[in-house]
């Protein structure tokens, strides 16, 4: 079973947050800026749209992004204050919660739907006998992280699947890595993202797609929340709640207009428009409620990342209610 003590390395990822942060200038006090940590990618889409479509600053905000790759980083810097707002997914949140970290959801990031998966898409080699959980007994498979819900939707699908989840042996890599990683055969199989969903597209292709994992965790959820610590939002709730408010918006507008968002997207990517439109887009949210928080908390303690289960409204902030 893997380690409950993952998150501890949040700790040791606050110096990845200060060198992340310590190339971005600060503002001055007077200028009413959220700073805002993120993993760049479409899941993370609303905060890009709401700054270029003047969303914030119609809200009286400027806006400092800090692109971090880590979730644990990401959760570092929020708690030490280094930052004001995070984006993470929220069976690490949930972790952090039963360790006894203040965070509290504001708004969902991106939304899990099985007609618009955009992660959780387990891919094995063209010609792999793999089919079902029980052929991922004793078996490895990749995730962007451990701990996390990359790691516990493969488990619980390798669970309602026939197989024995506490065999598989999962190594953490990050997404562009993994669909070499399957074809080298360092790994059996591969949990990836929309980014390398054409590969399982191509008639000529050597991948193949076994299923959509996040399924087993839930039907519709938000596996990722954008979220601070209950001290600054009791500090700050003008900003808290203008946050909220521009999240639903820009939520409500990146999902009916995918062109115009990708082409937002590429700037801040370093893609072109029809890269970002060849995948599957992210669905996003535009209220953080209970029935959307849930799954990924009842996931984390059926596997042993948290001592037990605890309702979704502990971890949502009274303000985004």
């Amino acid at each position: 079973m893997i380690s409950r003590g993952a998150f501890s390395r949040l700790a040791g990822a606050s110096a990845l947050a200060a060198a992340a942060l310590s190339a971005t200038p600060a503002f001055a006090q007077t200028t009413q800026t959220l700073r805002i940590a993120l993993i760049p990618g479409d899941i993370s889409g609303e905060a890009y749209y709401a700054k270029d479509l003047g969303f914030f600053k119609k809200a009286g905000y400027e806006v400092e992004f800090t692109p971090i790759t880590s979730g644990a980083a990401i959760s570092a810097a929020v708690a030490s204050g280094a930052v004001d707002i995070g984006f993470a997914n929220v069976v690490s949140l949930s972790i952090a919660h039963d360790h006894g970290v203040p965070f509290s959801l504001l708004a969902p990031a991106n939304l899990h739907v099985p007609t618009q998966v955009t992660a959780g898409i387990l891919t094995v080699l063209k010609n792999s006998p793999i089919r079902s959980g029980k052929d991922l007994n004793g078996k490895v498979v990749a995730v962007n992280g451990l701990n996390n819900i990359s790691s516990v939707s493969v488990q619980a699908w390798v669970d309602k699947n026939g197989g024995d989840w506490k065999s598989v042996k999962f190594v953490e890599l990050p997404f562009p890595q993994m669909p070499d990683a399957v074809r080298a055969g360092r790994v059996d199989a591969a949990s990836i993202d929309a980014a390398n969903e054409q590969l399982l597209a191509r008639p000529d292709g050597d991948l193949r797609r076994v299923a959509n994992v996040f399924d087993a965790v839930g039907s519709h959820f938000a596996p990722s929340s954008w979220f601070t610590t209950a001290a600054w939002t009791d500090a700050h709730p003008a900003a808290a709640k203008a946050f909220i408010a521009v999240m639903a918006e820009s939520a409500a507008w990146g999902n009916a207009n995918h062109a115009a968002s990708a082409v937002i997207l590429a700037k801040y990517l370093n893609k072109t428009p029809a890269d970002i439109e060849a995948v599957t887009r992210a669905p996003y949210g535009t209220k953080i409620t209970p029935d959307l928080v849930q799954p990924s908390i009842d996931a984390a303690a059926k596997y042993g990342l948290i001592k037990a289960a605890f309702p979704a409204g502990e971890l949502i902030s009274p303000l985004a209610r």
